[in-house]
């Protein structure tokens, strides 16, 4: 069982290292296929359990202490990052991390009644193990009754001791909390970027988009990602691009009118320098 167990482990160690959760974007295509991932490798162990159960209680209290956690405050985790990506406001700066602060003690108030000022907090910081067959064995703790949380899966009482979740709960905050100071942390660096202003058109802005993504000026990337960049950089919403692109198309004078703006500009400010 242990060979196993370790090679789900070390699966899903490899795989989560090999991640790098960087642009939104990226982020949400990463976390969804990571869940799926996770979730299959849970109901992995739980088919093995079940047909296999343990040698011994010592193997249960592992199993439900030191290796089922682990997987599941992953899955808890990269969930929490998905609803946060999901729901984060366009742009940088104060919004975003107002958004992630907010979702943060969201969840710290939505655990609080699990494992804050509890007994079993205590017991998991201070490293104890003389309850750990109260805590993480099946079927030990019959005043345990589960309240309803979407944080908790797998709840078969098969296949958990209930407070293998709680403990899940506990690691998967700590990451999600080491998550959002990243996060805040490059937004709050980014602040010059976060204050810069576009004072032309909507229009103008999607033209000079389509311009650098045309001449494959900003190469492997499709139009989408480049409009969301703009879109962040300038804290604005941009709509349907591709609306405003087939306009463009009917033009009566210039179709490119903002291309040929910023080439007069430019001509006229390097005439100015020559004189």
């Amino acid at each position: 069982m242990c060979t196993f167990f370790n090679k789900i482990l070390n699966e899903v160690k490899e795989k989560d290292q090999s991640i790098k959760l960087q642009s939104n974007e990226a982020i949400v295509d990463t976390t969804k296929e990571m869940i799926s991932f996770l979730y299959e490798k849970l109901e992995s162990m739980k088919r093995y359990v079940l047909s296999s159960n343990f040698n011994s209680p010592d193997d249960e209290i592992h199993f439900f202490k030191k290796v089922k956690p682990n997987i599941h405050s992953l899955l808890i985790f990269y969930k929490h990052v998905y609803n946060i990506e999901i729901t984060s406001p366009i742009g940088n700066g104060k919004k975003s991390i107002i958004h992630y602060t907010d979702y943060l003690e969201k969840v710290s108030k939505s655990n609080k009644r699990y494992y804050r000022n509890n007994s079993f907090y205590q017991y998991i910081k201070s490293g104890r193990t003389d309850k750990d067959e109260l805590y993480f064995l099946r079927y030990k703790d019959n005043d345990v009754i589960y309240t309803g949380n979407q944080s908790f899966t797998f709840i078969d009482f098969q296949f958990t001791t209930f407070y293998d979740s709680v403990l899940s709960l506990i690691i998967a905050e700590e990451r999600l909390t080491s998550y959002v100071e990243d996060k805040n942390k490059s937004y709050t660096n980014d602040q010059s970027i976060a204050n810069l202003n576009w004072s032309n058109s909507k229009s103008s802005m999607i033209e000079l988009i389509y311009a650098l993504h045309i001449s494959k000026s900003i190469p492997q990337s499709n139009i989408r990602k480049i409009a969301s960049v703009f879109e962040q950089v300038f804290d604005i919403k941009l709509g349907d691009i591709h609306h405003t692109y087939h306009r463009m198309k009917y033009r009566t004078d210039s179709r490119t009118l903002f291309l040929d703006q910023l080439k007069h500009a430019l001509e006229t400010h390097l005439g100015q320098n020559d004189q």
